[in-house]
């Protein structure tokens, strides 16, 4: 649909607008059934053949969920509908679009339109929740209220999705630290994007330059800037002043004196290596020894450090970038201490220790576990020859309660004979626990076993 008369919303309402729908990360990515499920419910609702939730950007419509109006997953801005209810703060009521805007490009015949805006908390609207019909038809003030009703759930679902994001990042941060060497940082999916919201920050920079000291100061990302060649610190949001607790900016300090050891190295030495070398350095829960209200502090943080150009009157900068993980890197320690005493507790117990993995069936386990199945330390043990040492009545029993523990997310228990290779028999007594992934499936089983007697 084309409109001649859409109103252009001023520069800077414009920015911190498409500044809070990239905040979202949700413009442009695939269906998802959290969404799907309120466009079917829209649509049911008020018995309309089309429902659509939109996220309007720059210049692209994006549908993110889309019920009976094309295979299209994107639209021009200047020819949605869309973009004229964002405008309003209110449920927009088009009873019949041929009537109302006769100028207009309509191939597909609509008639009836009603869209409620998407508002973010901070009273930013991001795109709309809209139903559509091919006959004309009245909207009363209670239908409205239920249309933007369902436009409050689809940002509380945006909300809950970008908390979700956050997750999976904590994740992929832990796994940074466990394994941290230089390689694994370099393809570390988590890192790579990291990488690219620091470039695509740097070319938003330099295209938005009348509106970046409102998005640059308030941005929840601890951000600042230094020239290459003094390290002076000539930009600083309140995020990163509050990580060296700062109460006023940090803006005439050098850097080097405010972090002064990165690793094992002094800070300033990257920092010289990214002028000279004009490559940008990233890592991952990297040491930082930092001076906090003048005094020394080792805290663990995500670095970045952006070789940047043409910013103000310096012709080369450094873009540095900090998320605190201390807390992260603490805890990770005090978990492979914790599990390091349960492993010997586990041996000193005599008790057999495996996990299994149930799409491919690889088992890793300890020497006791093998010689609880008859099988030396230096031989190799699988799931199968586990399963092949049980007698068979017992096997669909085994089977029975492993699924009974996954479906109840329970602690599997059983007790049951073995014939080791010599012929031997022997009652083992075993305890399993599932692992489910963030979709709730069951992955592994962590397991423990030993031999008992029995009368």
């Amino acid at each position: 649909m084309k409109s001649s008369d859409t109103n252009e919303p001023s520069n800077n309402m414009e920015m911190r607008r498409v500044a809070a729908l990239e905040y979202y990360r949700i413009a442009g990515t695939q269906p998802e059934p959290a969404f799907d499920e309120l466009t079917k419910l829209a649509s049911r609702i008020f018995n309309v053949p089309i429902a659509l939730i939109c996220f309007i950007g720059k210049e692209q419509v994006y549908y993110k969920s889309n019920v009976g109006y094309g295979s299209e997953m994107t639209q021009l801005r200047s020819e949605s509908l869309c973009n004229q209810a964002m405008q309003s703060k209110h449920v927009t009521v088009i009873k019949d679009v041929n009537v109302a805007i006769p100028d207009i490009s309509n191939p597909l015949g609509i008639s009836f339109y009603a869209a409620a805006p998407l508002i973010t908390k901070q009273g930013e609207r991001i795109g709309t929740i809209c139903i559509m019909d091919y006959q004309s038809k009245n909207f009363d003030e209670n239908q409205q209220e239920i249309l933007a009703g369902l436009a409050k759930v689809v940002m509380d679902r945006t909300e809950l999705r970008l908390i979700a994001l956050d997750e999976v990042l904590l994740r992929e941060q832990n796994e940074y630290i466990t394994s941290f060497n230089t390689e694994i940082v370099n393809r570390n999916t988590d890192l790579m994007e990291y990488q690219d919201q620091v470039s695509q920050a740097n070319s938003l920079l330099e295209s938005v330059l009348d509106s970046y000291e409102r998005l640059f100061k308030y941005t929840p990302v601890a951000i600042g800037i230094c020239s290459g060649s003094t390290k002076n610190i000539w930009q600083s949001n309140d995020a990163l002043n509050n990580i060296f607790g700062n109460d006023d900016s940090l803006i005439g300090q050098q850097l080097d004196s405010v972090v002064s050891e990165a690793g094992n190295e002094k800070f300033i030495s990257l920092l010289d290596e990214v002028y000279t070398t004009r490559k940008p350095y990233h890592a991952a829960a990297m040491k930082l020894k930092i001076n906090h209200h003048g005094k020394s502090k080792i805290l663990y943080a995500n670095l970045s450090l952006q070789p940047v150009a043409r910013m103000g009157d310096e012709p080369d900068n450094i873009m540095f970038i900090l998320a605190d993980v201390t807390d992260l890197v603490v805890s990770k320690q005090l978990t492979h201490e914790a599990n390091l005493v349960l492993t010997n507790a586990i041996e000193v117990a005599g008790m057999g220790y495996t996990v299994v993995e149930f799409a491919t069936g690889n088992m890793t386990s300890n020497n006791q576990l093998k010689k609880n199945y008859g099988y030396l330390p230096e031989e190799a043990f699988s799931y199968s020859d586990l399963f092949n040492t049980m007698l068979p009545e017992y096997k669909q029993g085994i089977r029975d309660a492993v699924q009974h523990a996954i479906d109840a997310n329970g602690i599997y228990r059983a007790e049951y004979e073995v014939k080791w290779r010599d012929g031997s028999l022997h009652w083992i007594r075993g305890f399993g626990k599932p692992v489910y992934n963030a979709d709730g499936k069951a992955t592994h089983i962590i397991g423990l076993n030993q031999i008992i007697e029995k009368p």
